[in-house]
């Protein structure tokens, strides 16, 4: 599940680069997705009332993601700050889980996942020289790795809750779209306010397929985060930073190189070392 959710992260990553506007973009895309899941509200329960703090925390710290990945987009290439903020989210959300939900890693575990994450970070790192911008571009993408890192562990913990509390997962996954957007979309609509009918029509199309595509990215992780630790899940889920890259080079023209290569066989070297510790 996770690895199918990081191929379709990735893919959502590329349009978002390649979005006119991508404020637009990602209010659509939220959007889209919460009239996908709105026809299930009425059928199912509604999430246990423990649950309701983790999803309108996560709704908070998701509008912050969103915000921070845009502005880190808008700044850097895609094969910069993409490896970056996902790069340094796994061995944040380990630690994080660590201390919230008392998830522990073994220590091949722990040495895999450090592995994976120096791996994922120095994907993006230039090689040459520091890209104009480079300095504003890492600062929110570092923003957008921290967000990461806490929704990780927020929705994971959220999940489990309503297994445990309802012996059901989908009430959480259904208002965790429904939630997604209350933050995101007014600010987008107040931001293009002088140009929003513009702006949505130029995002309609690719937002609307982006919104169908994060349903089953992120409907994927957070049943993964409900079934196993979140610091090994979330490592995985971050290989999409090699996929992003492979998408950037062939539709962007970034660069890979040599050195990229080298540095996914070390990153599958570490995942390879938490799946048998």
């Amino acid at each position: 599940m996770m690895l199918a959710s990081a191929v379709i992260h990735a893919a959502i990553g590329l349009w978002l680069k390649k979005s006119d506007d991508k404020l637009a973009f990602r209010a659509v895309l939220a959007l889209s997705t919460a009239l996908l899941v709105l026809p299930f509200a009425f059928i199912i329960p509604l999430p246990a009332a423990q649950a309701w703090p983790f999803l309108i925390g996560g709704a908070v710290i998701h509008f912050v993601y969103q915000l921070s990945q845009i502005s880190a987009f808008e700044r850097g290439d895609m094969g910069l700050v993409y490896p970056v903020m996902r790069g340094m989210a796994p061995a944040l959300a380990a630690g994080f889980a660590f201390l919230i939900l008392k998830e522990t890693l073994s220590p091949i575990e722990l040495s895999g996942l450090l592995i994976a994450a120096f791996a994922l970070i120095a994907f993006g790192w230039p090689s040459r020289g520091r890209p104009e911008r480079w300095g504003s571009a890492m600062i929110f993408a570092i923003i957008c790795g921290i967000m990461i890192a806490f929704y990780s562990v927020i929705d994971g913990a959220g999940m489990r809750i309503a297994r445990e509390g309802q012996g059901q997962i989908w009430s959480y996954l259904v208002w965790f779209f429904l939630l997604d957007w209350v933050f995101l979309v007014p600010v987008a609509i107040y931001m293009r306010r002088n140009q929003l009918s513009t702006a949505v029509k130029g995002a309609m199309r690719s937002g609307a397929i982006a919104g169908i595509a994060s349903l089953f990215s992120y409907g994927l992780a957070l049943i993964a985060f409900s079934l196993a630790p979140i610091g090994p899940m979330s490592a995985m889920r971050e290989t999409s930073v090699v996929f992003g890259a492979v998408f950037a080079a062939v539709i962007l023209k970034e660069p890979f190189g040599q050195r990229r290569i080298i540095l996914a066989v070390i990153l599958s070297a570490g995942l390879i070392a938490m799946q048998f510790g």
